[in-house]
């Protein structure tokens, strides 16, 4: 449900995009006053949003599928938006070939990244990409003021050819760090639960899971594979409250204060299941898969996954959309996700 994704992060996200149109009238009709100092303040702060909510949605956990699509589309219709206007407007500092080179770059590396989707493999910004998308944005915000200064001319000109560079670096850097994504077959629907007990198998360790929301099905789902056995210890069904606290220790005190929906219930999940069942990692579910139960603060879709490996518990926070089939779909696949990168 959308209405579950609009956190604070998203709203960010959904201004710059509304802020875009507003940039490119007050760039492009000079008949308002002032209109390039308007439009690069417009600039400016969609450009801040895009790192706000960044941090914010970080910060707090509220990583959403809405936000995935959304952020990195908004990042690239704010600046292309701005690069294709710097084609119409006269006496423009930024070669032609400058704009086919970023806007070329951001066709590439999209493409790229869906055919690393299709592999399930994510292709998440980089240092290079960082940069890149930084100067880029305070070399559009120098290019639009257009200060009549010989010092501040060059600059915008050392800006315009260090996007232009790390443009570039940043696609040969993607490539290569990702070249694998290009060679390997596509794979079946299969290929994550395969991945995990293949590189269990490989370091010689096993798995336990401690599932409320998902009832069971995250354990399933890793038995569909051949040899699963060889990993899979004691797998527990912990959906009420009572079950949680009788098998996984789960305190009394964290559930009356957090609600069993919560960050601290998902990592005490994990850490129990991993003592009950002396397995070397331990995953844990527990979540609103709806269609009822949802609240403002807690809506249907929000799910959160401990993980136990290592001496180490961690617990992630997400929100998904659809039905409860869906919900607990995206979390067991989400799980195992989490399970591969933790090893």
């Amino acid at each position: 449900m959308i209405e579950n994704s609009m956190n604070t992060p998203n709203k960010l996200t959904i201004l710059r995009t509304c802020l875009i149109p507003v940039f490119i009238v007050l760039y492009l009709v000079p008949a308002i006053p002032y209109n390039n100092y308007f439009a690069a303040a417009v600039f400016a702060i969609a450009s801040f949003t895009d790192f706000l909510d960044g941090y914010l949605a970080r910060k707090n956990n509220l990583i959403t599928n809405f936000g995935k699509f959304l952020d990195p589309l908004a990042d690239k219709l704010l600046v292309n938006s701005a690069l294709l206007c710097f084609l119409i407007v006269p006496d423009n500092p930024v070669p032609h070939w400058v704009v086919f080179i970023i806007i070329a770059r951001d066709f590439i590396i999209n493409g790229f990244r869906l055919v690393a989707s299709d592999n399930g493999v994510v292709i998440a910004a980089d240092f290079w990409g960082k940069a890149k998308t930084f100067v880029q944005m305070i070399m559009v915000i120098f290019v639009i003021l257009d200060i009549d200064n010989d010092i501040v001319y060059v600059i915008t000109l050392v800006l315009i050819y260090t996007s232009a560079v790390l443009t570039v670096a940043s696609l040969i850097d993607c490539f290569i760090s990702n070249i694998h994504v290009l060679t390997s077959k596509t794979p079946d629907s299969a290929q994550n639960e395969n991945l995990l007990v293949s590189k269990l198998k490989e370091k010689g360790l096993t798995i336990t899971f401690a599932e409320s929301c998902t009832g069971g099905l995250l354990a399933a789902t890793l038995i569909n594979v051949p040899g699963s056995s060889d990993v899979i210890k004691r797998s527990a069904v912990t959906y009420c409250n009572e079950s949680k606290m009788d098998i996984l220790n789960v305190s009394k005190q964290t559930i009356d204060e957090y609600t069993e929906v919560s960050k601290q219930a998902a990592k005490e999940m994990a850490l129990g299941a991993y003592e009950w069942a002396g397995a070397d990692i331990a995953v844990s579910v527990t979540g609103i898969a709806g269609p009822d139960g949802g609240t403002d603060d807690k809506p249907v879709g929000l799910v959160y996954i401990g993980i136990y490996y290592n001496g180490n518990v961690e617990a992630y926070k997400y929100n998904f959309d659809g039905n409860r089939r869906a919900v607990r779909t995206q979390a067991v696949s989400e799980a195992i996700k989490l399970a591969i990168k933790a090893l």
